[in-house]
């Protein structure tokens, strides 16, 4: 629910400070008497808030699943999964045209099967193939008449249920039908398990995507973003992921593990006629349009990586522990560009932070703790990237360097 006030100045000379708006002595009534003058404020008389809205889902769901062992080193498990979904909505849209009563916006009966192979080469390693079929079914919030307004940033969130389209021109870029998506996934993985919970792995990955929500910008109305489903996406990736102990290469360095997971990945979406055709008719010369983009929220490429310290089991290092982590992502499809809208990307975060902590005392209880964010004091920035013009700041925060000191005691 979105809260707005007026603020309603009468007779009051202002010479620019905004302070002066709710001085004591231009407070209404002015001067204590005078019921004409004065600031106040004032609540918006709205009969009925369009952007005030119920709603509630009824999930039900059953599941069977069996684990059997086909050879010697060959296990499999497999299962299905089936759920009657329904979601219901009380509200209305911003013009008081349409008046929903409970009424159901979602009907869904999925059925969501699901089949894993594992294959023991040693007592220690195994080779997986899996698949899944998932579901991503839009929130409350997405599947609602709601618009959502930031102040701050001038930005408006449009649910899902409403209808983008030029009138005019008799085009519709949007019918307000929003679905879930559905989610065909398969894997590949290999992996090692060594002592001490360390371990590698390497697999592959494949994800096919049905109906997949996507946020647009909305082409009638400036500023405004928008949950729609866009055409069906594909995902095809890689990842490695170690985690291990460094007393293997000297037994100084015990106390020292470092941790990684790094993935390369390549997304396209078969755009829709609406898109397509969209962005045919805003192309700039020289601009050829494919009818293949990436997928918003897929990043190219993400690296997670880190080395942590834990102390020795006794002396004045012991309960002593401290890490040194570092992430990024690669430039990223943050929201979709449609008619003469540019697509917005985000750009690389170097996020390094570094955190320790020391339990103390004669049962260990008390902690004290120190994290450092942002070491690097780098920028979130997304622009604006379209053909040949130079990109331009969508959004730019500089959160700067957090230092955070916590001392805490158990009582337990």
């Amino acid at each position: 629910m979105i809260r707005k006030f007026m603020l309603n100045i009468r007779n009051v000379g202002l010479t620019g400070d905004p302070d002066e708006l709710f001085r004591t002595e231009n407070l209404w009534p002015l001067n204590g008497n005078n019921y004409t003058s004065g600031t106040t404020y004032e609540a918006g008389f709205l009969p009925s808030n369009p952007n005030q809205f119920n709603a509630n889902s009824n999930n039900a769901a059953g599941y069977i699943s069996t684990e059997l062992s086909l050879l010697k080193h060959l296990r499999l498990i497999t299962g299905v999964r089936a759920e009657k979904y329904s979601q219901h909505y009380t509200g209305r849209n911003q013009l008081g045209t349409i008046i929903l009563d409970n009424d159901e916006v979602m009907d869904d009966l999925g059925i969501f099967p699901s089949v894993n192979l594992i294959y023991s080469l040693t007592s220690n390693q195994n080779i997986r193939a899996s698949y899944a079929k998932t579901i991503a079914r839009p929130s409350f919030k997405e599947l609602s008449f709601a618009e959502i307004a930031d102040p701050i940033s001038g930005r408006t969130f449009v649910g899902g249920m409403f209808r983008d389209a030029d009138d005019v021109a008799n085009k519709e870029f949007w019918n307000g039908n929003l679905v879930s998506s559905d989610i065909h996934n398969i894997d590949l993985r290999w992996e090692m398990f060594m002592k001490e919970g360390q371990m590698i792995s390497l697999s592959g990955f494949y994800k096919y995507f049905i109906n997949p929500i996507e946020i647009v910008q909305y082409t009638s109305q400036t500023g405004c973003f928008q949950p729609r489903n866009v055409g069906d996406g594909q995902v095809i990736g890689t990842e490695i992921e170690f985690r291990r102990n460094l007393g293997g290469l000297s037994e100084k360095l015990k106390t020292l593990s470092i941790t990684s997971n790094i993935s390369v990945t390549r997304s396209r979406i078969e755009l829709n006629l609406t898109e397509y055709y969209s962005r045919i008719e805003n192309a700039r010369t020289g601009e050829k349009i494919e009818r293949y983009r990436e997928m918003a929220g897929q990043a190219p490429w993400i690296i997670n990586s880190g080395i942590t310290y834990l102390g020795t089991e006794d002396g004045f290092l012991s309960g002593f522990e401290a890490g040194l982590y570092y992430n990024v992502q690669g430039t990223t499809l943050q929201y979709v560009g449609i008619a003469d809208r540019p697509d917005i990307y985000t750009l690389p975060f170097h996020s390094l932070n570094f955190t320790a902590g020391k339990n103390f005392g004669k049962e260990k209880r008390m902690q004290i703790g120190f994290k450092i964010d942002n070491i690097l004091n780098d920028k979130k920035e997304s622009v604006f990237r379209s053909f040949n013009p130079t990109d331009q700041f969508f959004t730019k925060l500089e959160p700067g360097i957090t230092y955070h000191l916590k001392l805490s005691y158990a009582l337990f």
